[in-house]
């Protein structure tokens, strides 16, 4: 995140962008939000949390994707809610599996879909720009360094 006074600013959420590949073809993971529309797992970073770890603990809750982060960072931007401004991290995710019941399945829809069908679902441009990255990225998805800590991935966005 962009630094303010020396130091990082680090988000208060982070989101899974989970993709899965089918040879050339790739599809998206939306699920529906408390207010019914579509988007991407997210939510609040616990302390002692990384975002990665924020990213998959909500991708397996809200919609039952195991999978691992890939790449750095997509895009970093403010969710507001409630009144609330929150600082968001977009993280792409490769699903490796995909749990047919989950924690919030009574409560969210889940939909696998094409790139055109995201851009078609996702009403919100922040949405939109984690989807153009991460499509931009799936070629060269590569799983992020070991040794690296969150503040350094998060250092290149």
């Amino acid at each position: 995140m962009p630094r303010k006074n020396g130091y990082f600013i680090l988000p208060d959420q982070a989101s899974a962008v989970p993709f899965r590949r089918f040879g050339e073809r790739v599809e998206f993971c939306l699920i529906t939000t408390s207010a019914g529309r579509w988007g991407f797992p997210k939510g609040h970073i616990d302390p002692g949390e990384t975002p990665e770890q924020t990213a998959l603990k909500e991708a397996l809750e809200e919609a039952g994707l195991h999978g691992r982060i890939v790449g750095s960072p997509l895009v970093g931007y403010r969710a507001d809610k409630n009144g609330q401004s929150k600082r968001v991290v977009a993280l792409l995710m490769e699903v490796t599996r995909c749990d047919d019941q989950w924690d919030e399945a009574a409560v969210r829809q889940r939909r696998w879909v094409s790139r055109s069908e995201a851009q078609d679902l996702l009403n919100r441009d922040s949405l939109q720009t984690c989807l153009a990255v991460a499509r931009e990225r799936i070629p060269d998805a590569q799983a992020p360094d070991a040794q690296a800590t969150g503040e350094q991935k998060l250092e290149s966005y």
